[in-house]
């Protein structure tokens, strides 16, 4: 009996310590996700004019792989599903979204977009943002970009797709991913030609399946007018469009070489260069490009790449003609897994 007694004694007193010691140190809660909008709290559209139908508000949210769902909201509005990378397209990385908004849903000056993270565990989470529209504008032409002047990117581009960042010397891509878009210009710009100072620092190979698709590329797209709504989030379909010059990038450097997606290549056939271009990894390089309407009612577009060392040749790499074409349209800047410095871009009316 006195033994017993004293092993009670000792089994309620170790079972105080341990109760106090846990006591002392209780179980912290998990925190919840971080939600980032990449270009700033506040960010303005329209300053300079619309350059394609929508907006894209870019960003992501971390530790994503514990979410059930994300949604978003605008001016208070229902909740509208919100899809998170990686997606194998426009959402290159984990937890990637771009609220695609069209610009007939928003109102002049100030619009609230709310993102809600919903956890398969604990208690949802929000972050907000303002969307600042100004209307009635319409982009300049001629137009000229320094980037290595730029202090905001949204103040000379609407970023339409991945993660960009302003250097000393000109604005690059963050991942090397499918179509990176920077767009620009006013969707009823017609003739125009493009020069675009570049550097490709380094490229992810070709091959079948995402995220290359069996091409990497930097791109240039003419009379863009937007991608067309389809049953995604964001919307993925790119074309139809005016045409795209992709300069295609390939393991030996000496063998680079243009070709036009007439249309985004949808039942019409493309058109490669009869030339190789060289290419220097590291290197300024530039690339011009041309739209023009002719008299017979057909679109012309050319290309052409050179590296800074060398002198502009004369004649164009590729030319193609297409018929009922887009008549309009603004331009796009595409890398297409491909890590890029944009350096300055000029564009002139012809």
């Amino acid at each position: 009996m006195h033994y017993s007694r004293l092993f009670c004694l000792l089994l309620a007193g170790l079972q105080l310590i341990l109760g106090s010691h846990c006591q002392s140190t209780p179980q912290q809660a998990a925190a919840p996700a971080e939600i980032h909008f990449w270009y700033g709290p506040k960010q303005t559209f329209g300053r300079l004019g619309e350059p394609q139908r929508w907006i894209n508000v870019l960003g992501n949210i971390a530790e994503s792989e514990s979410l059930d769902s994300a949604s978003f909201s605008l001016n208070r509005g229902p909740e509208r599903p919100l899809s998170l990378g990686s997606d194998l397209h426009r959402l290159a990385r984990t937890g990637d979204f771009n609220v695609e908004l069209d610009w007939g849903e928003l109102q002049s000056g100030d619009n609230h977009l709310r993102v809600t993270a919903y956890p398969r565990k604990g208690t949802a989470y929000t972050d907000s943002m303002i969307i600042q529209v100004e209307r009635g504008n319409t982009w300049p032409l001629p137009y000229r970009i320094d980037f290595s002047q730029v202090d905001r990117l949204a103040d000379v581009v609407q970023v339409v797709d991945g993660h960009w960042a302003l250097e000393a010397d000109g604005v690059r891509t963050l991942e090397r991913y499918y179509d990176r878009v920077l767009s620009m210009g006013d969707t009823s710009w017609t003739n125009y030609e493009i020069t675009v100072h570049l550097t490709i620092h380094d490229y992810t190979p070709s091959e079948p399946g995402p995220p290359t698709y069996n091409v990497t590329h930097f791109g240039v797209a003419m009379r863009w007018r937007g991608h067309h709504a389809d049953d995604r989030q964001p919307s993925r379909k790119w074309y139809p469009l005016g045409a795209q010059g992709e300069f295609l990038i390939r393991e030996n450097k000496d063998s680079c070489q243009f070709r036009i997606l007439f249309d985004g290549g949808r039942d019409k056939p493309q058109q490669y260069a009869a030339r190789w271009n060289r290419l220097t990894l590291g290197r300024p390089m530039y690339v011009k490009t041309q739209v023009a309407t002719l008299a017979d009612g057909r679109t012309r577009y050319r290309f052409k790449q050179w590296m800074a060392d060398d002198t502009e040749p004369a004649e164009w790499d590729v030319e193609g003609l297409e018929a009922d074409d887009y008549p309009s349209g603004a331009l796009c800047l595409v890398p297409h897994n491909s890590d890029v410095t944009i350096h300055g871009v000029w564009v002139v009316g012809i």
